[in-house]
């Protein structure tokens, strides 16, 4: 009697309706649907997202790409062309139309349908930047006798710094490719700072060229440039007839003797950049201790350029400050607020008065301007009229329909797809805010603190300009190594905007922006032995290793300033600006990093750090005071 109770409950089985099975809710079937998809149960899946669609036409077109995906895989190509088909004509402006023209290429050059030729010509028209797709279309061509149809797609492709630019080469005689052709590949080699890579067609281009040479040494010239490699782009740039390249050239390979020499000729230019070629100069020179010659030139900045003079204005004052002849430095630093009424000069002509004891300290004050520095080393001195707490935005976080839809059955990436699509068609300043708290709370904080940052009325949104992104890790691991949190937020916002897979052009990677032989070196400190690159994008890792360095740092440097700046620059490069001058506090430091781009990110960072103690109310003046003083200490 068992056996026949099972016999019956398995036919049972086999041959009642699926919904006699189990009673799911729509919802449950488009979760099990999409799940069975995903685990390869195709069938099911199919059957499981059948059910579904009538109740979630709202995302028909999700719904509809599953399904066909699920069809492809069980060889029912007809069925998979027909919910592409559908999907295209009820969702127009479905974010997963590029996806869809994907599968029905597939699906063509499966069945080997006459239609493939015109579903990539359509394909490639809308994405010319889907370079994979482009690529195939040429083998397609070329395979079918279609010579100069392919050589063009694979000239476009060749042009372009892609993985995919070396194939394409190969498909290509070298009579194929002309100097336009060699000029246009350079220029995106560049772009995309592979610098050697590009000097090697700027080569054949100029062995090829008869008319087009001045934009191709133009372009030598920028590469060498970029290589490091000044002495020899300095010469490329005096064919090209480049001064402004050449000077910049000259000054960084330290051939002091041309450039005074060219001089003169500089001058005569109207080019307005010469202005900060002089700037550059002036600053060797006082760093050398010429401060006389230093004058001179930046004298001569101001009265050749005077559109151009503020930031000469702004470096005379700064040399008169460092040679200490303050009523020099005063009289300038007060034209400067009159013209411009920065708190830079602001700061630093208080900053004589202190020394002078000509103004009494507390009669002082300036209106608090939050992300400027000199607003936040005014608060330390007491001399900030009023700063505001930062207070948490109320948002009315009403989800569109279909991200709602998305959410609810838990598909994060299908609903950051979503959102970033609604932001390409909806750039409403208004409902930015809402869309960065969308992605925020969707995890994307890369996208959301960018997005933020462009507009106008940004600190009014603190939580989501200044997020605290992986909290739990970053609480964990400055715990455990005993450093202030705030720190390493603000240290990965200004490395890589919290984007766990970002990688620089340097070859820095992950939040916290390590290069891999550091990290290994440091890594094995603590116990991470780092086998790939790769894991460097895993954000404990990253973060952990990143702010043991940045702790170890702390601790060589003595003030998290200067440690920042090793950070960015590196420990020899700090050492070295600490032994050439002698700088009464962290202030002066920060106003003479030598790199104007370590000199920006130090400062970036440091203005990071206070917004975060502002937001979580934590700011003090004993808090600046403690990272601006000389002796610092770890706040």
């Amino acid at each position: 009697m068992k056996l026949i109770g099972l016999l019956i409950g398995l036919i049972l089985f086999i041959f009642l309706p699926s919904d006699s099975l189990s009673q799911l809710s729509s919802l449950e079937y488009l979760i099990e649907g999409k799940k069975s998809l995903n685990s390869g149960q195709f069938q099911k899946a199919e059957q499981y997202l059948t059910k579904a669609i009538p109740e979630f036409k709202e995302i028909g077109d999700y719904i509809l790409l599953w399904r066909a995906k699920a069809y492809k895989n069980m060889n029912k190509y007809e069925e998979a062309l027909k919910d592409l088909e559908e999907l295209k004509k009820n969702y127009p402006q479905s974010p997963l139309i590029k996806e869809t023209m994907k599968e029905e290429i597939e699906i063509a050059k499966i069945l080997n349908l006459p239609e493939l030729e015109k579903l990539y010509q359509s394909f490639i028209n809308e994405y010319p930047e889907e370079i994979k797709i482009k690529f195939e279309y040429g083998i397609y061509l070329k395979n079918h006798k279609k010579v100069e149809q392919a050589k063009r797609i694979f000239k476009e492709i060749f042009t372009t710094a892609s993985a995919f630019a070396d194939q394409a080469e190969r498909e290509l005689s070298d009579e194929d490719i002309t100097v336009d052709d060699l000029i246009k590949k350079a220029k995106a080699l560049n772009n995309a700072y592979q610098f050697k890579n590009a000097e090697k067609y700027l080569k054949k281009a100029l062995f090829k060229a008869n008319y087009q040479k001045s934009e191709i040494l133009s372009l030598f010239g920028y590469c060498l440039f970029m290589q490091k490699r000044y002495s020899e782009a300095a010469d490329i740039f005096k064919n090209s007839g480049e001064l402004y390249w050449r000077a910049r050239a000259l000054l960084r390979a330290r051939d002091y003797n041309t450039f005074e020499r060219e001089l003169a000729n500089y001058i005569k230019s109207a080019d307005q950049r010469f202005v900060d070629v002089l700037i550059n100069y002036a600053n060797i020179k006082r760093r050398a201790g010429e401060y006389d010659k230093a004058i001179k030139i930046l004298n001569m900045a101001i009265n050749k350029y005077p559109a151009q003079k503020e930031n000469a204005m702004w470096f005379l004052a700064w040399n008169y400050y460092l040679m200490e002849e303050y009523d020099k430095a005063k009289k300038i630093l007060q034209q400067l607020c009159s013209s411009y009424g920065k708190l830079k000069y602001i700061y630093w002509l208080e900053k004589i008065n202190e020394i002078n004891g000509t103004v009494p300290v507390k009669h002082y004050v300036v209106p608090f301007q939050p992300g400027d520095i000199y607003s936040y080393f005014f608060y330390m001195k007491g001399k900030v009229s009023s700063i505001s707490e930062s207070k948490s935005v109320n948002y009315q976080l009403i989800l569109p329909k279909r991200v709602d839809l998305l959410l609810k059955a838990g598909f994060k990436d299908e609903a950051l797809k979503e959102v970033k699509a609604l932001l390409k068609n909806n750039r409403d300043i208004e409902n930015i805010p809402l869309f960065c708290k969308i992605l925020y709370e969707l995890g994307d904080y890369s996208t959301s603190v960018r997005l933020i940052s462009k507009i106008s009325d940004k600190f009014n949104f603190p939580e989501l300009l200044y997020p605290q992104a992986y909290k739990d890790i970053v609480l964990k691991v400055t715990e455990r190594l005993d450093i202030n949190p705030y720190l390493i937020f603000a240290i990965m916002r200004e490395e890589s905007r919290f984007d766990s897979f970002a990688h620089s052009p340097a070859g820095a990677l992950g939040l916290m922006q390590l290069m891999p032989e550091t990290a290994k070196k440091h890594g094995k400190k603590i116990g991470i032995m780092l086998k790939k690159d790769s894991e460097l994008f895993e954000p404990e890792k990253n973060i952990l290793i990143g702010s043991f360095y940045f702790k170890n740092l702390i601790e060589e440097f003595k003030n998290p300033v200067l440690a920042i700046a090793a950070y960015n620059a590196g420990e020899n490069a700090v050492q070295a600006w600490l032994k050439d001058n002698s700088y009464k506090d962290i202030d002066e430091f920060l106003e003479d990093i030598p790199y104007a781009e370590t000199k920006a990110y130090v400062q970036r960072v440091v203005v990071s750090y206070f917004e975060y103690l502002r937001i979580n109310k934590a700011l003090t003046q004993e808090s600046v005071l403690k990272i601006i003083k000389i002796k610092g200490g770890t706040p």
